[in-house]
């Protein structure tokens, strides 16, 4: 069928083309805009009719009409046609036995038709149909699938349907088939049929959970406008009740956004009210001043271990909202932030550190009139806040200059050095707590960084390599912090206890790009390996290396960190980022794995994360699409340290071209739930499109 309207739509253009030819040896008449080409063809001059018999062809407004006979009355603008009636308008294709139409009102009304709209793949079958308005139609008998081919996946039978392609279908008596076996029986039903977005009910999601019990779900899209819709829920749960949930995103001009995600139930099982809130927004007042949000909200620590749905965010630790505004000016950047943490392992959140607010304003650094030195600031205030325990203010004074000086041999030199006072004003100290009262210090910090960088190319004759480029970049830094007591300032977090050092520091980084020649067409660059080796020496002080996770005491070589990518070749990549001890030969932490993908659906990934008396696990994904139109996808998260999966996901998708089916378990032993669900889409039932900015 797809096929046949393609060439459909060319007939008229072809046609055009050839009437000039065809009116040798057939009879043609132009009256009024209109054209008609038949076999034989003759005129009423009583009744102010045509009357056109074998091959009957008739051209007006954009439209063309072939059938084995026709009649047409020019004073009343109607025709009526029969035989093998084909009518191509714009994007509508009609085969039926017979029709009548109004020329000036494009209404018409067919016997035993079938009707295609090319946009929408939209198809309806009928005994009669009538073309009620623009996009509106009246089905008597018929049947309605945004299938292609002569017997579709999925269709709606009905004895009478309206329908509105923007709008809804509504019909009575609907029996729904699956390959023409009829599966469901409605008495009425109404949804949207649509080409853009439009609002309606969605299909239900149906599951059962040892958690949540037998659940089902009842989705109503709406779509409030060309930039905002909304999505609202239904959940009901057997064992836990009956929730509801709402998704609601805007789309504005200059990549102002913003998305809303609720969710609120009374818990059956704990008597009690639950659910999340998630909003994200993201304001441009002007290209310089921003606006943005990030708040996530739970009722209780256990929510996401209960309700999450998400990989991964059943055993979430923390949650954190934020609030922040940003003025930048040419030299100069203002900013304000309000953040609220949430430990969802704490018994309370009485303890947990809140910065309410934290300003930070920047210098950005400035040339200065005839020499290489630069100057710049960062500066803060931070207001930090336990409900029980330590509160008050931190502000934060961080000049620095630098200075940029070329080297023979094209090497760069930079040096800087700054100077940090901190001030506080404390209260609230707990027992054991130091730091209550005002308090400052000052500390002076300075380093200095020389790198070069060589490159070579290298001629290649592997398929279509043609050249790879190798750069290396070698580079040496060191780095001071003024070793002073702190231990007299209040302790809010590790921003309080800065550790002088006197740290030494090298690393190679090495780049490889290919250069891919096929034939005449342009070249196209690949990076094929990133590789960086780093390490350092402590001469004197302590040092806190935060993503170690793992302190290195009474040790002047630090871990050497090792950072590579891999990519051989455009579907495959190796990746890490380790860091070794040579000290004791082990490594400290790994983070390592692969990710394969074809391009066309199929793909794998295998990671494996570990850091020293902390984590030890894997993860990995599988989607494959091999087996057309299955597509199966599986995640799993495996506890190496504990000995354990701590979750496994399958999925299972059956895609036709205008339907699909997914069956998805999860199961994750941690959270003790045992979660399966069944979900069910048509193409052309329920929101299309994009959102989109006025």
């Amino acid at each position: 069928m797809k096929h046949e309207t393609i060439i459909i739509s060319l007939l008229f253009f072809f046609l055009a083309l050839l009437l000039p030819i065809a009116a040798d040896s057939s009879e043609v008449i132009k009256a009024g805009g209109i054209t008609i080409w038949s076999d034989d063809l003759s005129y009423d001059k009583e009744k102010d009719t045509y009357q056109a018999t074998g091959n009957v062809m008739i051209l007006w407004s954009g439209a063309i009409l072939i059938a084995d006979k026709a009649i047409l009355n020019e004073a009343g603008n109607e025709a009526v046609a029969e035989g093998r009636v084909r009518l191509v308008k714009g994007s509508e294709v009609l085969h039926c036995d017979r029709i009548k139409f109004n020329l000036l009102t494009e209404m018409w009304e067919v016997t035993n038709g079938d009707l295609l709209s090319r946009v929408s793949s939209f198809r309806v079958k009928g005994k009669k149909i009538e073309k009620l308005g623009e996009d509106k139609y009246r089905i008597d008998h018929g049947s309605f699938t945004t299938c292609n081919g002569d017997h579709p996946s999925w269709k709606f039978s009905s004895s009478t349907i309206d329908v509105a392609l923007e709008d809804f279908a509504i019909g009575q008596n609907e029996l729904f088939y699956i390959n023409d076996l009829p599966v469901l029986y409605f008495p009425y039903m109404l949804f949207p049929v649509n080409r853009e977005r439009q609002s309606g009910f969605l299909f239900s999601r149906v599951g059962n959970s040892s958690k949540k019990g037998f659940n089902f779900d009842i989705p109503y899209y709406w779509a409030i406008s060309p930039s905002q819709e909304a999505t609202i829920d239904l959940d009901v749960e057997s064992k836990r009740g009956a929730g509801i949930g709402v998704d609601y995103n805007y789309l504005r001009r200059d990549d102002s956004l913003g998305k809303v995600h609720g969710y609120s139930i009374y818990d059956t099982s704990q008597d009690q009210f639950r659910g999340n809130l998630v909003t994200q927004q993201q304001e441009w007042f002007s290209p310089s001043f921003v606006f943005r949000s990030d708040v996530n909200l739970v009722t209780d620590h256990n929510f996401f271990l209960d309700f999450s749905e998400e990989s991964g965010e059943y055993n979430r630790q923390i949650v954190d909202s934020s609030v922040s505004q940003t003025k930048n000016w040419e030299k100069y950047s203002l900013g304000g932030e309000f953040r609220y943490v949430d430990n969802l392992y704490a018994v309370n959140n009485r303890d947990t550190l809140q910065k309410l607010p934290e300003i930070n304003f920047t210098a950005v650094r400035q040339k200065m009139p005839g020499i290489p030195l630069y100057l710049a600031l960062d500066s803060s205030f931070v207001d930090l806040y336990h409900v029980d325990g330590l509160k008050g203010q931190r502000i934060n004074l961080h000049p620095f200059a630098t200075v940029y000086l070329p080297m023979p041999g094209g090497a760069e030199f930079s040096a800087w050095g700054g100077y940090q006072e901190r001030f506080y004003n404390a209260y609230d100290a707990q027992a054991g707590e130091t730091g209550n009262g005002s308090h400052t210090i000052g500390l002076v910090d300075a380093g200095a960084t020389i790198a070069t960088s060589f490159n070579r190319i290298y001629e290649t004759h592997w398929g279509n390599l043609s050249r790879i480029r190798h750069t290396v970049v070698p580079e040496i830094s060191y780095g001071f912090v003024e070793q002073k007591d702190q231990d007299s300032l209040p302790f809010f977090d590790y921003d309080d206890r800065v550790l002088g050092q006197s740290i030494a520091s090298w690393s190679i980084t090495n780049y490889l790009t290919g250069k891919f020649q096929e034939g005449d067409a342009p070249p196209v660059y690949r990076d094929l390996l990133y590789l960086k080796l780093s390490q350092g020496y402590q001469f004197s002080g302590s040092r806190r290396d935060l993503l170690t996770l793992v302190p290195d005491v009474d040790r002047p070589a630090t871990d050497v960190r090792i950072e590579a990518n891999f990519s051989p070749f455009k579907e495959f990549s190796l990746f890490t980022d380790s860091r070794y001890n040579p000290n004791n030969t082990r490594f400290s932490t790994i983070t390592t794995g692969f990710n394969l993908n074809d391009g066309n659906g199929n793909s794998s990934s295998l990671s494996y994360r570990y850091s020293r008396d902390q984590l030890d696990y894997l993860e990995g994904k599988l989607a494959v699409k091999l087996v057309k139109p299955f597509e199966f996808n599986f995640t799993s998260r495996y506890s190496i340290d504990k000995g354990g999966f701590l979750e496994l996901a399958y999925a299972l998708e059956y895609k036709q071209q205008c339907w699909g089916l997914a069956l998805t378990y999860h199961d994750r032993p941690v959270a003790g739930d045992h979660a399966f669900m069944i979900n069910f889409t048509m193409a052309g039932i329920g929101p299309l499109g994009k959102l989109k900015a006025f």
